[in-house]
Parts: structure tokens; C-alpha cells; sequence
């Protein structure tokens, strides 16, 4: 018997929230001359409620915390006319700045600037894409956030990265670590591995934690705007090697404002699957002269027959004021419903001691249910204090896990199921393997809270909490039992011992007769009883913005604590036999398996011998952490961070963007499990300094 017995390294990253952008100026009067204690109010669909302050000393004027959106500048001075400027476009992570030039005028008068060019933020080095709502609703994509990913210059799917259970992306069915796994949630940014982006909702952290890709997903119906920064990552984001991904929600504003809506998807409107190479399983040697060990078999190009599936979305958002002005609520539903199914043919297939399986055609079927749920308040408590609470809820499952693998459309033999040559001869796995009662369940869901406190005019406050559970387990999969699989041919068994020819002594019984890959019963190696992961994230910020020292400089600085934990256990439903029907040694002089003779025969990490009919392994693979006691024990990471950062503009042509990072992390032994090889890892504040300088022009 072999045990893996692993416990989880849990990689953090401190993430910081970043759900906001802001609006800087300088008002000057027709001269050129900074006009100071002007007034200036900023309205936004999605700000709920206005903003008001005035310019210091030297004209300047700086909004923090805006949701992203289109706002409106209205600016007051005494001796001016008041100016009204509209459809300022502001985006999650930018701080454009916007100088305006107010005319001499008297009290009343109006001046409105409509043709002004865009709001451009020339401050930061950060490479970063925005996708806003209008590219949400006018270009093609997915079902989730992550089909948006790659708009960015710097980023593409990588199937090789990522999780693998369901749509989350979450290691789910495989063994931490094991896989490459990605498929269509896999993404290389900025040319770090998918384990080396953050993946943040509402600036809660979502990835998986051992390895990568998101957790969770997110409707783009709930989608307010996506940003992906690919280089130049503020020191407020922490470890961040590869790419910074953050979903932004939709939230309640004055106006009422909602959608009904529904998408589907099926194969009557799409083509079939994409063909594939593979070996030719008759195992036809290469070439009229490849006839010998260290040749390939012939390749084939495999062409699928098409599934029958649908996707079906319905849905609906709703948001708007509860107490205008004041409180502000959104809400939405989007189940979505998978279906697909699979006709396989097995007419001709006869079981491995060849009689007839009278199967004919099998119809496969597979049911995933995913319920997209979010709600978000809003709270306007004083024009100085803004509080929220949101959540984000996918509780998903699926009904026929495990699929036969489809037939050709060109008559090629199914090598996912049989054995031989070009005619079906026999069914590897028993039919059971592919029941529809074998399946998952995954709870998901995402909590944010948070306070945006203007201490002053020119210092910020923000404060957020934030907390991510996901819990993958199968379910279905038989408990009791063996599964025997056979490694070598039972059929032949004896055909290769040594000296030739010979001829067993000992009869093999009819019920190891059974060819090569035959398997008992349904078997899954990653069976997964738990697979539960927690963040917990707390930020606390302060942003102090102040002008006159050689230039403008926003500062902003603090404190960052990230937990994560994870309890696991995955193992093989029922304990895996590998049988080895007539392997080992035979004896020098005999035409016999003498089995006291053959005791050493074997590789030594076996430590055993061959039997009358060859040898066996018991296979329990286990991923999972226990006390001494039998109960699980969570592994589980530690993360402080300090960090302080500086966007200081120099005149009209230079930003200066420098920063320091300092974090203290540990990773305790897992208690009780009574493993002196697994030991506390840590970090001392003096061991992860991480300094950030960057300029724009």
C-alpha cells in the first residue's frame, strides 16, 4: 500500500481594495492665475447624492473613492460665471485631471463645456485596461468576467493554468497541484503564471489557493466594469507578479433601474467539436520499415461526434433608492442551467471475457445548475461617511460527472472504451462508471463591507472587510468495494516467461483472464469529501492629497491582514487493486512461478514478492491533514502588510509614482498531526521588502 499523505502550502498575496477612481484639477481664471476657495460639486448616476468642496491656495481641487461612471463638474467663484462640465468618464484605478478655466462673468450665468476631448490620466505607469459598460454592452464575450480578461494587451488564456472543477476554476476533482488544468479559466498575464495574478470582487481576493485562476464568477448582468493591470502594480497590491484582475459591481443609484434578460446557447447553432491527433490504438507501426521498439505508432486525426447540449440564463437586476439621497439597494438572479447529452454505441461490445454486452446505444446525460445571486447596499450616513455591504452567491452542482468519451464521425473505434483493434472487442470500465447519480456540489460565495470616511478635505479614509468560502465535494461515487484493474494481459499471461517455451504448472483462474486497463468499479482517485477554502481580508487605508510641495502628491498608506485556510480530503472512493497477472521473475530452471523463489525479484520499494499468479498493489492515495485524533486539521496562512505609495506630479509633464511594501507572513505546522517534517514557515517583517518606483511622461 502506498499513502501520500501532503499538506497545503498556501501562497498569499495581501490584496488591497480598489473598486474606485477619483478627479483631479487645478481652476484657473482667463490670466492663468489659480482661483482659490472656488466651489466645486460633483454629481454622478452612480455616485448617489453630490460632492462638495473647494480649491486650496493653489486652485487644486481632488475627489477620491468615485465609483466608476460619467459625472458632472460644477464649479462656483465669486466674480465668475458658473461652469458646468459634463460626461466626465471616471474608471476604477485612474486619476485624471481635469483643469478648468472659469470666465469673468456675473452671478446666474451659465457656461457649459460639452466639446471638451476625453479625461485622460497621465499620472500613473500602471499598464492597465478598463473595461467599461458601454464595451460590456457592445462587445462579444462569455458568461463570466473572465472572458474579458484577454481585452488586455498583456494577457491570454493559458489552458495550462488554473482550476479544473466546474465553471469556478477551482482545483475541486484534482489533486492540488497535480494538474494542468486550466482549460477555458487559465490566464497568463503580463507572462506570470496564473498562481501569480490576483483575482479580486469588490477588492476581495477570490483565487484558488493552490493553483490559481478564480474562484468565483460573476454574470456581466451584475457587472458594473473590469479591470486587468498587467505592470507598474502599486505597492498596494501586493505580491502581485503576474496580473491584477478586479470585478467591480453594479450598485443602486437615485433612479430606479433594472433588467430582465435571458440567454441561450445549443448545438443546433454551433459546429461540432474540434478534431484531434491521437495514436492509432491498433498500434500500426510507423512507416513501411518502423517495426521496432522507439517508433510511434501511426497518428490519426480523431473528429468527436457532436454533443447535444443547451445553456439557458434567465435573469433579472433591480437597483435603486431606498431613501433618496441616502440609502441605495441592487439586486440580481441568474441561475444558469447546463445540459448536455451523449449518444455512445456500443452494439458490438462484448465484456472482457467476450460475451455479448447487448448494449446497443447508450444515452449519456449531464446537468449543471449554478444559482447566481447577488444584493448590495449603499449608505450615505454624512456627505463625509459612505458605508456598503455586499454579497455574491454561485451555488453550483452537477449530475453525470463522469462521460463516456464520444464516438467518431469517421468510424474509428472508441479507444475510450474498448480494447483491440478496429472492431469494438470489449468495455474497459464497468457501465456504472457512468452513471448519472456521480456528481458535485460547490457552495461559493463572497461577503464585502466597507467605509469611505472624509477626514478632511484633503484626507480619505477607507476601511473594508472582506471574506471568500468555497467548499468542492463529490458525490454518488460507490464507498465500499475493490476496484481491480488489471495492469498486464490476463489473457496472456504466461506467454513471456523465461526460458521459452514453458508452460505454467499452476492454472490460472478464469477470473483473472481479463485483458489489460479491465476495471471492476467505478473509481475516482481525487474523490473529494472537502475541499473548503476561507479568505479573510482586512484593509485599512489613509489617502492624504496635498499640492504646493514642488508639485502635487497623492499619498496614500497602510495596513493589509489576509488569512487564508484550507481543509481537504481527497482520496479514491474505494482502494485501487493494480493486479499484475503473471508478472515477475520466473524461475532460472523451471517452467514454474514458484513465488518463494521470486521474493526478491521485484523492484525493492515493493518489498514483496511474486505469487503463483503474479503480484498486486493497493493503491490509497490521499490528499488530506489529520490530528491524531482522526479530525481534520486546516492549513492555513497569516499575512500582515504595511505600505505607503506616492503619486507626486511635477508641473504638467512628470509623475513620480514610488513606493515600499513591508509583510510578515506565517504559515504554522498544521497542530497534531505528529509529523516532524512539516514545520512553521516564517517571515519576518525585514524578509519580504518590496520597493516600487515608476514614472510617467
Amino acid at each position: 500500500m502506498s499513502l501520500a499523505l501532503s499538506s497545503l502550502l498556501l501562497v498569499a498575496n495581501v490584496f488591497a481594495q480598489e473598486t474606485t477612481g477619483g478627479l483631479q484639477g487645478t481652476i484657473k481664471d482667463p490670466t492663468g492665475a489659480v482661483v482659490a476657495k472656488a466651489s466645486v460639486v460633483l454629481t454622478g448616476t452612480s455616485l448617489g447624492g453630490a460632492k462638495n468642496l473647494e480649491t486650496d491656495g493653489s486652485g487644486y481641487y481632488r475627489f477620491a473613492n468615485l465609483p466608476p461612471g460619467t459625472y458632472t463638474v460644477v464649479v462656483k467663484a465669486s466674480g465668475f460665471s458658473e461652469l458646468k462640465r459634463e460626461g466626465i468618464a471616471i474608471e476604477v484605478g485612474h486619476l485624471p485631471t481635469l483643469d478648468l478655466v472659469l470666465a469673468v462673468g456675473a452671478a446666474g450665468t451659465v457656461v457649459e463645456v460639452n466639446s471638451q476631448a476625453p479625461v485622460i490620466d497621465v499620472t500613473t505607469n500602471t499598464n492597465q485596461t478598463n473595461v467599461t459598460q458601454d464595451i460590456l454592452d457592445n462587445t462579444p464575450h462569455g458568461y463570466s468576467f473572465q472572458s474579458v480578461i484577454q481585452f488586455s494587451p498583456m494577457a491570454r488564456n493559458e489552458p495550462l493554468m488554473g482550476g479544473s472543477a466546474g465553471m469556478t476554476g477551482n482545483s475541486g476533482g484534482s489533486l492540488p497541484g497535480s494538474a494542468g488544468n486550466g482549460n477555458n479559466v487559465g490566464f497568463s498575464v503580463g507572462g506570470g503564471a496564473d498562481s501569480e495574478n490576483q483575482y479580486l470582487v469588490e477588492g476581495q481576493d477570490t483565487e484558488n489557493i493552490s493553483g490559481g485562476a478564480s474562484g468565483a464568477n460573476v454574470p456581466f448582468q451584475f457587472i458594473q466594469e473590469v479591470q486587468v493591470k498587467s505592470s507598474g502594480i502599486e505597492a498596494e497590491h501586493g505580491g502581485a507578479l503576474g496580473g491584477v484582475v478586479n470585478v467591480v459591481m453594479k450598485k443602486g443609484q437615485n433612479a430606479y433601474h433594472g433588467s430582465f434578460f435571458a440567454s441561450y446557447e445549443g448545438d443546433p447553432l454551433n459546429g461540432s467539436q474540434n478534431a484531434g491527433l491521437r495514436y492509432n490504438p491498433d498500434g500500426a507501426p510507423f512507416g513501411a520499415t518502423a517495426s521496432g521498439p522507439g517508433f510511434d505508432d501511426n497518428a490519426q486525426i480523431y473528429q468527436p461526434t457532436r454533443d447535444h447540449y443547451r445553456i439557458i440564463q434567465p435573469g433579472f437586476t433591480i437597483g435603486g433608492p431606498i431613501l433618496k439621497d441616502r440609502l441605495f439597494f441592487f439586486f440580481g438572479f441568474a441561475p444558469q442551467y447546463n445540459s448536455l447529452g451523449r449518444n455512445v454505441d456500443f452494439t458490438d461490445s462484448v465484456n472482457p471475457i467476450n460475451i455479448p454486452l447487448g448494449l446497443g446505444i447508450q444515452h449519456f446525460t449531464q446537468d449543471q445548475q449554478t444559482y447566481f445571486s447577488t444584493a448590495r447596499l449603499d449608505a450615505v450616513l454624512t456627505q463625509k461617511i459612505r458605508v456598503f455591504g455586499s454579497w455574491l452567491y454561485q451555488y453550483q452542482r452537477e449530475s453525470g460527472d463522469s462521460l463516456p468519451a464520444p464516438d467518431s464521425t469517421t468510424g474509428l473505434p472508441n479507444s475510450g472504451l474498448i480494447l483491440g483493434t478496429t472492431n469494438l472487442t470489449g468495455i474497459n470500465s464497468p457501465i456504472t462508471q457512468y452513471s448519472h447519480g456521480l456528481g458535485f456540489s460547490n457552495p461559493n460565495a463572497t461577503y464585502n463591507v466597507g467605509a469611505d470616511i472624509t477626514l478632511t478635505p484633503k484626507i480619505v479614509s477607507t476601511t473594508s472587510f472582506g471574506y471568500f468560502f468555497n467548499n468542492y465535494h463529490d458525490s454518488g461515487w460507490p464507498t465500499t468495494g475493490v476496484d481491480l484493474s488489471w495492469q498486464t494481459d490476463g489473457q496472456g499471461a504466461f506467454a513471456n516467461c523465461t526460458p521459452q517455451p514453458c508452460t505454467p504448472s499452476v492454472p490460472l483462474p478464469a477470473a483473472l483472464q481479463l485483458p489489460t486497463s479491465t476495471t471492476t468499479d467505478p473509481f475516482d482517485q481525487q474523490y473529494t469529501e472537502v475541499n473548503a477554502s476561507k479568505h479573510y481580508q482586512f484593509n485599512q487605508d489613509v489617502a492624504f492629497f496635498k499640492s504646493g510641495w514642488f508639485g502635487t502628491h497623492n499619498i496614500k498608506g497602510g495596513y493589509q491582514f489576509n488569512k487564508l485556510s484550507n481543509v481537504i480530503n481527497q482520496h479514491g472512493n474505494v482502494p485501487l487493486v493494480d493486479l499484475y497477472i503473471g508478472a515477475g521473475n520466473y524461475h532460472a530452471n523451471q517452467n514454474t512461478i514458484t513465488g518463494v523463489d521470486n521474493c526478491n525479484t521485484l523492484s525493492p520499494e515493493w518489498g514483496g514478492c511474486a505469487g503463483q499468479y503474479g503480484y498486486v498493489i493497493i493503491n490509497d492515495f490521499a490528499t488530506v491533514l489529520k490530528n491524531s485524533s482522526g479530525a481534520l486539521v486546516p492549513a492555513t496562512d497569516q499575512n500582515h502588510a504595511l505600505f505607503v505609495q506616492d503619486a507626486w506630479t511635477i508641473g504638467h509633464g512628470l509623475t513620480l509614482n514610488l513606493g515600499i511594501r513591508f509583510e510578515k507572513e506565517n504559515l504554522p505546522a498544521p497542530p497534531g498531526i505528529g509529523i516532524a517534517d512539516i514545520k512553521t514557515i516564517s517571515f519576518s517583517w525585514a524578509d519580504k521588502i518590496a520597493p516600487r518606483v515608476g514614472a510617467a511622461l
